[in-house]
C-alpha cells in the first residue's frame, strides 16, 4: 500500500499537463504505431525516387540546383548507421516544407517547381493519413483507452481522410490567390511609360497582400500536425480543423513554442536510445553471421540489406514520436484555449450509441400502424 503523504501521481500530473509530452515517447514506441509510421515512411521514399529519376517533366529539374541536388542525394543515399537525429524526428514537417521551399525559390525553374509541386501533394496525401491514424492512435492511449483497436483507427481516419487533406490545403490555396492577384497587379508595371508609377503606387497593398501571403504560409507550416490531430480527436472537418489549429497558435504561441521544444529534446533523446538499440543489434547481427558465413560473405549480402531496414525502423520511431507529440501539444493547446479535458475525445464510429429514428406523424404513421395492426389508431381524446 503507497504511503499516505506520498504525493499522488495523478493529482500530479493534472497540476502540471506539460507533463504528458513525456508520455508521447512511450505511446510512440507502440509496435503497431511504428509500423505504420514506417509504411509511411517507405512510402515517402518511393515517392522522391519515382519524382527524382522516373518521372519525364520532373527529372530533369534535379541537374538546375544545386540545393535540390544536395537534398536528393541525402534522401536517396543509403543510409548509413549514424543517423541524424533531429532529421529523423522532423521527417514528416521537412518532406512537406521541403518542396514548398523549392516552390517558392525565386531561381527554381518550372520544372523544379512542378517537382515540387507533385512532391508537395504527395506528401500531404501520404501524411495525412498516416498521421491522422497515428495521432488517433496516440489520442486513444493518451486518455487510456486500450481497447480502441488499430482496426477501428483505421476506420475511423478513412472516413475522415479527405478533412485532414483539405484542411492544410485551404490556407495554401487561399495564398496561392493572393500570389496570382499581386502577380496581376505586377503585370501592369510592365507598361513602358506608367509601369514604375503604378507599382510605386500599388506597393502599400502589394505589402499588405505579402504579409497575408507570409501569415498564411507561416502558420500553416507551423500548424499542419495540429490540424491532422484536431481531425483525429475530436471528428472536425476541415474548416474545424483548420480554426481549431490558428487559434492553438494565435492564442498561445509561446507555449506552442517552449511545447515543441520540449517535445523536440524528448524526440532527440528517443532516437539517440533508439540508434544505440539499432547500432547494437546491427553489429551482433554482423558478427554472428560473419562468424558463421565469413565477414567477407555477411558483408556483401547483408550490410545493405539490413542498413535499409535499420533506417526504416528508425524512422519509423521518429514519425510516430512526431505525430504522438502533435497529439500531445493539441490537447495541451486544446485545454488551455478552449478549456476541453485531455481525456475528451471523439468516440469511434463502432462505439457510438445507435440514434432512434425521428417519429412519423400525419397520415404516413396512419399508414403503418394500419400495416402492422391490421388496423387504424385509436383516436385520441
Amino acid at each position: 500500500m503507497p504511503d499516505a503523504t506520498s504525493p499522488d501521481r495523478s493529482s500530479f500530473r493534472r497540476q502540471f499537463p506539460v507533463l504528458r509530452l513525456f508520455d508521447a515517447a512511450a505511446i510512440a514506441l507502440s509496435p503497431a504505431s511504428v509500423a505504420i509510421a514506417s509504411v509511411a515512411s517507405v512510402l515517402i521514399y518511393i515517392s522522391w525516387w519515382l519524382v527524382g529519376y522516373q518521372i519525364p517533366f520532373t527529372r530533369s529539374a534535379y541537374s538546375l540546383s544545386d540545393s535540390t541536388e544536395r537534398w536528393l542525394q541525402t534522401i536517396g543515399s543509403i543510409p548509413k548507421p549514424e543517423f541524424l537525429t533531429y532529421e529523423t524526428v522532423l521527417r514528416p514537417w521537412t518532406s512537406v516544407t521541403y518542396p514548398g521551399i523549392l516552390i517558392l525559390e525565386s531561381s527554381s525553374s518550372w520544372n523544379e517547381r512542378f517537382a515540387g509541386l507533385v512532391l508537395l501533394l504527395l506528401a500531404i496525401g501520404i501524411w495525412s493519413l498516416a498521421g491522422t491514424i497515428l495521432c488517433r492512435r496516440s489520442a486513444t492511449l493518451f486518455v487510456g483507452k486500450d481497447e480502441s483497436t488499430v482496426r477501428s483507427a483505421i476506420q475511423y481516419c478513412l472516413v475522415r481522410y479527405p478533412a485532414s487533406v483539405a484542411a492544410p490545403l485551404i490556407p495554401l490555396f487561399t495564398a496561392l490567390l493572393i500570389g496570382l492577384m499581386i502577380a496581376g497587379i505586377g503585370f501592369v508595371g510592365r507598361l513602358p511609360l506608367l509601369g514604375s508609377l503604378w507599382l510605386l503606387i500599388a506597393s502599400p497593398v502589394v505589402m499588405i497582400f505579402g504579409f497575408a501571403i507570409a501569415f498564411l504560409l507561416l502558420v500553416t507550416a507551423i500548424g499542419w500536425p495540429l490540424m491532422v490531430a484536431s481531425v483525429a480527436t475530436d471528428d472536425c472537418d476541415s474548416f474545424g480543423g483548420l480554426s481549431r489549429a490558428y487559434s492553438g497558435l494565435t492564442g498561445r504561441p509561446w507555449h506552442v513554442l517552449v511545447y515543441g521544444l520540449i517535445s523536440l529534446l524528448i524526440g532527440i533523446v528517443l532516437i539517440s536510445m533508439t540508434k544505440l538499440l539499432i547500432a547494437t543489434a546491427f553489429f551482433c547481427t554482423m558478427s554472428s553471421i560473419g562468424f558463421g558465413s565469413g565477414e567477407e560473405q555477411a558483408q556483401s549480402s547483408l550490410l545493405s540489406p539490413l542498413t535499409i531496414l535499420s533506417h526504416i525502423i528508425l524512422s519509423g520511431v521518429g514519425v510516430s514520436f512526431f505525430w504522438s507529440a502533435s497529439t500531445a501539444i493539441y490537447l495541451l493547446l486544446r485545454l488551455e484555449v478552449d478549456r476541453v479535458p485531455l481525456d475528451r475525445l471523439a468516440l469511434d464510429d463502432n462505439a457510438r450509441p445507435a440514434r432512434d429514428p425521428l417519429p412519423v406523424v400525419g397520415i404516413p404513421a396512419t399508414d403503418a400502424w394500419k400495416q402492422s395492426n391490421g388496423q387504424a389508431p385509436p383516436e385520441s381524446n
